[in-house]
């Protein structure tokens, strides 16, 4: 046969690409020693048994195929040496992944892994994938068999999707594991050994952010029960062994103190594994404490105190792209440019009843946004800024909000939510008022209208008033 030195072959008997190092005649047979990319070995397997590339593949392999390709030419490029190869190391996971990552992500995961210590805050700007850079940096470890166990913490409502985009792009199972489920898994886990938690019935883990952050007390708990909380959801979580642990959405993380169960969920998190990896577009938020606290998380000793926090000192940790600066695989821009203008709006003849509407609405929201703050009540502050949105999103959108504050005025006072009252004033139930701050306005909206929270003066008679007109 014709030589085949240094050239890219797939390996029928290993699914897999690789180059042929020497021809040899082994006992009448002709066979080669080639190089496997993605197992960095050098074996044996017989001429017999390679094809190339460029020929048609059989239905079993052609599914794999632009994977091959793809591997056979990244290995090629880093191998020989070319111009656009800075970093010096071959990177794994992009082979391995069922997803073509973007410039910007393959960087990501290049920097991520070009130390020993991999603790980072990814901080894209939303929509440039940070769970796909997060999964990369995860098969990464994996493939250099860094990582076996790895634990998500992420909010409750996105945990269904870490779950669905780990299996299709990286064809990785994670368990997803809700507040309720973890008293269920603690009973099996007592049952099969007693020495068993629930965290180590699986090796890759995905649980809800306030679902497993610790309490100081609980009304109407005893101080045992709260230390039994704790031990199965807290400190049997960060005692699990975890090689690396990812935290999504993390400024959550930061608190209005140190003493927020979140922020000391996410120091035992940060002690619980060698990597972790923040994820948060968002992470400072005008609030320098939180931000210093956020980066502690990573490394203690870089940020002692606030005045350490600084751009030079931060960079390091932080791998941030923005939209603006997003490009595709041809160089070409991923997002078209925003532009951002006043635009004035004039009211016509036709739009009497909304201009009516309008300045009703605006007229309470100001009376009951100043009186909020007068009276230290935060939660009926954010209901009313969310009134003035909606009565610029549609006539049904703040007729029916109004109907439901209402509804909740007409209520008794001594039936008023402790779930709301735990979130201004009681740390046995929440982190206290951040909790508000992390919900999007339909969450907010839905949480303020169904607590039934105390009124105003004379806002029940307002709000009939708007509805009446």
């Amino acid at each position: 046969m014709a030589s085949s030195e240094n050239i890219w072959q797939f390996s029928t008997i290993h699914n897999s690409a690789c180059k042929v190092i020497e021809e040899q005649a082994l006992w009448g047979q002709t066979v080669c020693r080639v190089w496997l990319p993605n197992q960095d070995a050098v074996v044996r397997v017989p001429c017999s048994a390679l094809r190339p590339l460029s020929a048609d593949l059989q239905p079993d392999v052609e599914a794999g195929r632009i994977t091959y390709v793809a591997a056979a030419a990244k290995v090629a490029e880093v191998l020989e040496g070319s111009a656009s190869v800075t970093d010096g190391h071959v990177l794994l996971a992009p082979m391995e992944s069922n997803v073509i990552p973007l410039p910007h992500q393959i960087h990501a995961l290049s920097r991520a892994i070009s130390g020993d210590r991999v603790r980072y805050l990814l901080a894209d700007e939303v929509g440039l994938g940070k769970t796909i850079e997060a999964g990369l940096v995860m098969r990464e470890l994996k493939l250099r068999g860094l990582v076996r166990r790895t634990l998500v913490v992420a909010p409750k409502g996105i945990g269904t999707q870490w779950v669905a985009e780990m299996q299709t792009h990286f064809n990785e199972h994670f368990q997803l594991v809700l507040g309720d489920d973890i008293s269920t898994l603690q009973r099996l886990a007592q049952g099969s050994d007693h020495r068993s938690t629930p965290w180590s019935m699986f090796d890759q883990v995905i649980v809800s952010l306030d679902s497993v952050k610790p309490m100081d007390r609980r009304r109407g708990w005893s101080a045992e029960r709260v230390a039994e909380y704790n031990r199965s959801r807290f400190e049997d979580l960060i005692t699990a062994g975890w090689d690396l642990v990812v935290v999504d959405e993390a400024h959550r993380l930061g608190g209005s103190t140190d003493q927020v169960a979140r922020y000391k969920l996410g120091r035992g998190l940060a002690e619980a594994a060698p990597y972790v990896l923040l994820l948060s577009a968002t992470p400072h938020q005008g609030k320098t404490d939180a931000f210093h606290r956020l980066m502690s998380l990573l490394d203690d000793d870089s940020f002692p105190d606030m005045d350490s926090v600084s751009r030079d000192r931060v960079a390091p940790y932080i791998i941030r792209t923005e939209k603006r600066k997003a490009i595709d695989a041809n160089g070409k821009p991923l997002f078209k440019p925003r532009r951002t203008q006043m635009a004035q709006v004039a009211w016509e003849t036709r739009h009497h009843l909304q201009q009516l509407l309008y300045e009703a609405v605006t007229d309470y929201v100001r009376e009951g946004y100043n009186q909020a703050l007068r009276e230290k009540k935060r939660h009926i502050g954010f209901l009313m800024i969310l009134m003035q949105r909606l009565v610029v999103s549609s006539t049904r959108a703040i007729r029916t909000t109004l109907e439901r504050r209402l509804a909740a005025l007409k209520e008794s006072e001594q039936q008023a939510s402790l779930r709301l009252a735990g979130l201004e004033n009681d740390s046995e139930i929440s982190d206290g008022f951040d909790e508000l701050y992390d919900m999007d306005g339909q969450e907010l909206l839905d949480e303020l209208l169904k607590s039934h929270v105390s009124a105003l003066q004379s806002e029940s008679s307002h709000v009939e008033t708007l509805l009446d007109a």
